[in-house]
C-alpha cells in the first residue's frame, strides 16, 4: 500500500491533468462571466465544467491499480484530504447513477 503522501501526490497530479483536459469549459464559463452572461448560466458552465473534469479524474484513476481504494482508506482517516478527495473525485456524481 502507498503512503498516504504518495497517494495524495499521485491524485493531486491526476486532478492538475484532469483540470488541463476540461480547461476549454472552464475558459467558457470565465469567458461568458466577463461578456455579462447570466450568473445562473455562468454557473451551470462551471458546474458543467466540474463535471468534466471529474470524469476525467476519475478515467485516469482507473489508470492506477488500487489507488481508488487507497484514496478512500486515507479520507477516512483525514479531514484535510477526504476535502481535496471529494472535490477532485465528486462521489455526489455516483448518486446520480442511482
Amino acid at each position: 500500500m502507498r503512503t498516504k503522501e504518495e497517494v495524495y501526490d499521485l491524485i493531486f497530479d491526476l486532478n492538475e491533468d484532469a483540470h488541463n483536459a476540461a480547461w476549454d469549459s472552464w475558459i467558457a464559463a470565465d469567458e461568458a462571466e466577463a461578456e455579462g452572461e447570466d450568473m445562473d448560466i455562468v454557473e451551470g458552465m462551471r458546474e458543467d465544467a466540474s463535471i468534466e473534469q471529474a470524469g476525467y479524474f476519475r478515467e485516469m484513476l482507473e489508470q492506477y491499480p488500487g489507488l481508488l481504494e487507497e484514496a478512500i482508506h486515507y479520507a477516512e482517516q483525514d479531514e484535510s484530504f477526504a476535502m481535496d478527495w471529494e472535490a477532485w473525485y465528486c462521489s455526489w456524481l455516483d448518486e446520480d447513477d442511482e
